[in-house]
């Protein structure tokens, strides 16, 4: 079959057109310099998260979609539960964060429970309230001593307060029950028991508790206090047990910074365990707050980073 004029010029002008643009291409190339040909995984490697990074993205993913009201509760829920996780790591693994990471855990913990009570589900809190099981820390003596001290006199707060709601003298709703049936005089006793330890793995620190400290405040307003650090009014043990996760987190942030690992693989693991446990502790101080009033909130716990 013969053919048509038409279609063989068609095409001919289709052939000289691409090889006319790739002329040009050519030339281009030529004048500029055309990029190195692409190494297989060398952008991959360039682009490799390092753990710190990591552990902050999956924190953050896992923070807002337990935050969004638009997924489901079930989905808010899991992932509230593995935000909990994921925020200890950030305060592991990232020697800048470790406040940050222990305070969003502590957030995302009562999270978690939150959900979990909507739910109807069992939820085991990730709680620590003494460091019964550590060997050794990575931080300096100077800043686990200020943690203690901070422990201690959280611990003589609420002996204070547990004396005056099983005597009568005060009333309250949230506290009268904790000190009635034992549970703030099992916190003092936690808080004592927590501070000394960190002195025996502080060794040899100046040890700075004083064992008794100022009443006025807590006498004068045993059920509710004002919170020095951002002026909110809140249940008084609540404030206590803010008042000692901010500055136990704040003295040991002041040693991450400067925190150097061993080179041995297992002491570097016995040495970020002990530090996981000091997050805890310190988000368990936090969590004890929220279950007790004290506001969740970025605006009330982030308040003094702020200033």
């Amino acid at each position: 079959m013969p053919t048509r004029p038409h279609l063989l010029y068609a095409h001919r002008a289709r052939h000289s057109r691409l090889a006319a643009a790739l002329s040009c291409l050519l030339a281009v190339c030529m004048l500029a310099g055309c990029a190195a040909p692409r190494i297989a995984g060398r952008a991959e490697s360039e682009q490799r998260l390092s753990p710190c990074e990591s552990a902050v993205e999956a924190a953050s993913a896992g923070t807002e979609r337990a935050m969004s009201a638009d997924s489901p509760i079930t989905m808010r829920y899991v992932a509230a539960k593995q935000a909990q996780h994921d925020w200890l790591d950030v305060a592991v693994q990232c020697p800048l964060r470790f406040a940050e990471g222990t305070m969003r855990s502590a957030q995302m913990q009562y999270r978690t429970q939150q959900l979990a009570r909507v739910l109807g589900a069992n939820s085991k809190t990730l709680t620590v309230t003494r460091l019964d099981s550590v060997a050794s820390v990575p931080i300096g003596g100077d800043a686990l001593a200020q943690a203690a001290l901070a422990d201690d006199r959280a611990g003589f707060a609420t002996e204070v307060l547990a004396g005056r709601f099983v005597s009568g003298v005060a009333r309250d709703a949230r506290t009268t029950p904790l000190a009635e049936d034992g549970t703030l005089l099992a916190m003092s006793e936690n808080h004592k028991q927590a501070a000394s330890q960190m002195m025996q793995l502080s060794n040899g620190a100046r040890d700075l508790r004083q064992k008794l400290y100022g009443t006025d405040e807590l006498l004068a307003h045993s059920a509710n206090v004002t919170d020095p650090v951002n002026g909110l009014r809140a249940n008084t043990v609540a404030v206590v047990e803010m008042s000692c996760a901010r500055e136990e987190m704040q003295a040991i942030a002041q040693s991450t910074r400067t925190m150097e690992l061993p080179d041995d693989a297992n002491a570097v693991q016995q040495a970020q365990q002990g530090l996981l446990q000091l997050s805890l502790l310190a988000a368990t101080h936090a969590y004890t707050a929220f279950n007790l009033g004290y506001p969740s909130s970025d605006y009330a716990v982030f308040a003094a980073d702020d200033e």
